[in-house]
């Protein structure tokens, strides 16, 4: 038994659908035949892959392949045994692997392929070959499994995996091609309940994603996920088109560091599917308003580089508080948000009743030495004033035009922009077919490049086509937001001649909704306070901030506008 080589298999399958009671017996069988074929071997263990992927991991990212690896430097086992080489990796990085391991003594070996040796330069370039098939078909798969989860959606179809909160799993009466028995999508009762509430909390009450995970724990309702609720949860539900009947794909942009992507670039089904509604369309749609509005907000550079439509918000970062400027308001001195700080005055009155009044005040969080508080009454009634002034100069020019223009000027630099992108791409693309068709000739030594040279300037070309595509989008998608289409420009007419009249008759949520999409942020001072609007006045005759200077010390004291 001393002499036997000991044998080491490695089974992997990348998803779980393909697995049989979460095992892999067929490629064990296989395994176990082929060293029963070689009597000086002997199994001594099985490293086993249940749904990782041998194409989107690299071998820095399969903790098996490590170990396999830490194992043949300590000399425990002299043959590594697999069904086929694209069980090992399907990337031409994992030649080299392969050369290690023979350098430590390993023999790599598979089923289907025989030995992979690594010993001549032919055998190196042979491996090499086998693992750029490997990842060919990897893509060809991906592409087919990509096409064919569109259609699905486009279908309106449920392309699988777990059902969402509020929904649960029942037979579809209908077959795969795999001969897998289909499902679909059945509401639950109890748990679309819980979807209603968090909706209706988000967009009727203001409720934010943690307000509302503290509202469903202290409810004892269920988490959908965990032990209780979380924010990512409530963001995950407030976000999901299924609770409006539409599927969609393409939600987030895959890879080492995933991240989700803009809905304008989401894959939706065409065709709504009405059984599975549980949160109608318009009120999903709201919900998408609100939580963009309060995430733009969030961005601070935005004011650095984005224009004056990108900075269109339609909803202010909190609709709470009696304090119609939070959010917008700015410490002059420091730069940071001011906080409500009011407080409220006690008294007795001559029979004994206690009364209090609450007194409005907006503070700087960093206490600047210069000045820390305004009153409510002194600071929104100044801005106020201006504003009335701001919108009688802006009736004065042809706002809907002007802005037209600046945006056909936005649009036509990015177009140039985007035209020499575009043709930057199709020389790439040009480039990666020449050396690609020349991968043949190279094999067989008649070029003046390698097959491995080849490849790595295929792939360092792939990576700058991949850059410039993503390029493309971003500028694309700049230029659809420059657009300003007849319901912004609607919106800012009914805005504008009545402003007076619906700003005096609105509630303090409803003033910060207008100010939000007037102003793009207010600079406090004790000399003085600067307002920034979002449409700039300076674009058609004058000077885009207005500034206004105090007369004199008395914090109740009206400011007066600068002469610009």
């Amino acid at each position: 038994m001393a002499d036997k080589k000991r044998v080491r298999t490695l089974l992997r399958v990348s998803s779980r659908q393909q697995l049989h009671d979460d095992d892999i017996p067929i490629q064990r069988a296989e395994t176990a035949d082929f060293i029963a074929g070689h009597p000086d071997w002997e199994l001594d263990k099985e490293y086993v892959e249940k749904a990782v992927s041998a194409y989107k991991n690299s071998v820095e990212d399969r903790e098996m392949l490590l170990q396999i690896m830490e194992d043949a430097r300590n000399h425990e086992f002299d043959v590594l045994l697999a069904y086929m080489s694209d069980r090992i990796g399907r990337r031409e990085e994992y030649t080299f692997y392969i050369s290690t391991l023979n350098s430590l003594g390993v023999d790599v070996w598979t089923v289907k392929d025989g030995r992979l040796k690594s010993e001549e330069h032919v055998d190196k370039l042979l491996n090499y070959i086998r693992f750029w098939q490997n990842e060919g078909e990897s893509r060809k798969t991906s592409m087919r499994v990509k096409d064919a989860q569109l259609e699905m959606v486009r279908a309106g179809k449920f392309v699988g995996g777990k059902a969402p909160y509020g929904y649960r799993l029942v037979d579809s009466g209908m077959v795969s091609n795999h001969g897998r028995l289909l499902k679909k999508l059945e509401i639950n009762g109890t748990e679309a309940a819980v979807v209603r509430k968090i909706y209706g909390l988000y967009i009727h009450k203001g409720y934010g994603y943690e307000k509302i995970a503290k509202e469903l724990n202290a409810g004892g309702i269920p988490a959908a996920t965990a032990d209780k609720w979380k924010n990512g949860t409530v963001c995950s539900i407030l976000q999901n088109p299924v609770y409006m009947g539409y599927f969609a794909i393409h939600r987030r942009e895959k890879g080492k560091h995933s991240k989700r992507l803009d809905r304008k670039e989401w894959i939706f089904s065409e065709v709504q599917n009405k059984d599975i509604v549980i949160i109608p369309q318009p009120e999903w749609e709201k919900a998408q308003e609100i939580r963009e509005s309060r995430r733009a907000h969030l961005e601070e550079s935005r004011a650095k580089s984005a224009s004056i439509y990108e900075k269109h918000y339609n909803a202010p970062f909190s609709p709470r508080g009696k304090l119609a400027l939070l959010g917008i308001a700015h410490c002059g001195y420091c730069g940071r948000r001011l906080k409500s700080s009011g407080y409220g005055n006690h008294w007795v009155t001559k029979d004994g009743t206690e009364k209090v009044s609450c007194v409005g005040r907006y503070g700087c969080p960093g206490r600047c030495e210069e000045r820390s508080y305004y009153s409510q009454d002194f600071l929104e009634g100044t801005v106020f004033r201006v504003v009335r002034d701001y919108l009688g100069r802006l009736k004065e020019i042809d706002v809907a035009e002007e802005l037209r223009k600046m945006g056909r000027q936005q649009r036509a630099g990015y177009m140039r922009e985007e035209k020499e992108t575009a043709r930057q791409i199709d020389k790439l693309t040009e480039d990666i077919h020449t050396l690609e068709d020349k991968i043949p000739e190279a094999i067989r030594g008649g070029y003046c490049f390698s097959a491995e040279a080849l490849a790595r300037m295929i792939q360092e070309k792939g990576e700058q086509l991949k850059a410039l595509r993503k390029d493309r989008a971003k500028l694309r998608s700049q230029m659809e937001q420059t657009e300003i289409t007849d319901g912004d420009l609607a919106r800012l007419g009914s805005l504008v001649p009545d402003w007076e009249e619906v700003f005096e008759a609105a509630g303090t949520p409803e003033k910060k909704m207008l100010l939000a999409s007037l102003i793009e942020r207010v600079d406090v001072r004790d000399d003085g306070i600067r307002i920034k609007f979002r449409i700039r006045i300076d674009d058609f005759y004058g000077n885009a901030d207005e500034k206004v200077r105090k007369t004199n010390h008395s914090p109740t004291t009206p400011y007066t506008p600068c002469s610009t």
